[in-house]
């Protein structure tokens, strides 16, 4: 929803253009999560020519400028024009000031008097004293969503940590909370999990097993590798399908590439190939045969596998200060047999931490910490 701050009436009792370098300074106090989106200007032409609109903070300083044709935005009358500015979150005090260089002729307001419209002058950027009136200046913006609280916590079990999230939202439009793992040396995910959220609180509980995980194939091997336990899976094939991991998967090396999630089984042998444009490049056999009981894997494998062994590669996503791929794994043996390639688990170390993002409906995030021994 728009909310607007303005210092003055609707109605100009006059008007006035300012000659030279001088510009109509306004004062602003934004509430509390408020973004200017537009500035609204009470004005009529004067002459053709060009304005500069400048957002400055409390100390004077420029945060924003735009130059214009003034014949865009005013005509013979008297009226209200709004101009687009980048959506800025502003915090704290700030100034609009709108340099006309005699092209406009701003409207006074000559009723109200709240000591907020000055004359303003650049290189350096100075202001006059108040006058007794205030120009017809306003800025206009929204109110963005309060994000939600979190108060973190963890506990060690004899099989994992149990890191708890009490998570409360004012405006009672919580969507989801996920969780990420954190190797302390390395800064890389070496863990994440995720949960839906609802209404005005929840207390959610994540349970990390202290393991990593990485992806091998023969001799080859990448850790840590992101993967989670698959969600909404029918039940008939849950066992295939039990974990899923990001991956770029490269047909060959010259491509064509695509996102894609690897699907590993309660075995840990790799199972599907999916990507997230909804493709199937893979299944294996026992999901095949799950899936189609009466169908001839050889004919699915001739007609529908598109991995090519020894020359497609999964490239395994690295999550960490930045996004990025593991070395390329290549798939080996027939799909018959498997790829050989398997979802490994270690012993995690001592030195991670917990990291809680919960987010509300309209994107704001709320971030807790946790150092976990």
């Amino acid at each position: 929803m728009d909310v607007a701050i303005q210092y003055s009436d609707s109605t100009p009792d006059d008007g006035m253009w300012l000659a030279g370098d001088q510009g109509h300074a306004v004062l602003f106090a934004p509430p509390e999560n408020w973004t200017l989106s537009r500035i609204a200007v009470c004005g009529m032409l004067n002459r053709d020519g060009i304005f500069v609109l400048e957002i400055w903070d409390a100390a004077l300083n420029l945060v924003y400028r735009t130059t214009d044709l003034s014949g865009a935005y005013f005509g013979s009358n008297l009226s209200w024009a709004e101009i687009d500015v980048p959506d800025l979150r502003i915090d704290g005090p700030f100034f609009v000031v709108f340099f006309e260089y005699s092209t406009v002729f701003v409207g006074i307001d000559k009723n109200t008097t709240l000591n907020r419209s000055f004359v303003a002058s650049r290189s350096p950027s100075m202001l006059s004293s108040p006058g007794d009136y205030e120009w017809m200046i306003a800025a206009i913006g929204h109110i963005t969503s309060l994000p939600p609280r979190i108060n973190a916590s963890y506990e060690n079990l004899t099989d994992g940590i149990v890191i708890k999230a009490d998570i409360s939202d004012t405006e009672g439009d919580l969507a989801g909370v996920s969780l990420y793992i954190l190797d302390q040396k390395s800064g890389e995910v070496v863990w994440m999990d995720k949960a839906d959220l609802n209404g005005s609180r929840s207390e959610i509980r994540f349970i990390w097993p202290r393991v990593v995980y990485g992806v091998s194939c023969g001799s080859e091997r990448v850790s840590p590798v992101v993967a989670v336990e698959t969600r909404g899976v029918p039940e008939n094939i849950s066992r295939y399908m039990r974990y899923s991991a990001p991956c770029l998967l490269n047909l060959t090396d010259e491509g064509p590439f695509s996102d894609a999630l690897a699907y590993f089984g309660e075995d840990m042998e790799l199972h599907a190939i999916e990507g997230l444009d909804g493709r199937i490049h893979y299944l294996s056999k026992e999901l095949f045969e799950t899936l189609r009981p009466e169908g001839r894997y050889s004919d699915y494998v001739r007609e529908n596998i598109t991995i090519i062994e020894g020359r497609s590669s999964l490239r395994f996503i690295s999550m960490g200060e930045s996004l990025a791929f593991h070395r390329p794994i290549y798939l080996k043996r027939s799909p018959i047999f498997h790829y050989d390639m398997k979802l490994e688990r270690e012993a995690a170390g001592s030195q991670y931490a917990a990291v809680l993002i919960a987010s509300d409906f309209h994107g704001a995030a709320a971030r807790a910490s946790l150092e976990i021994g």
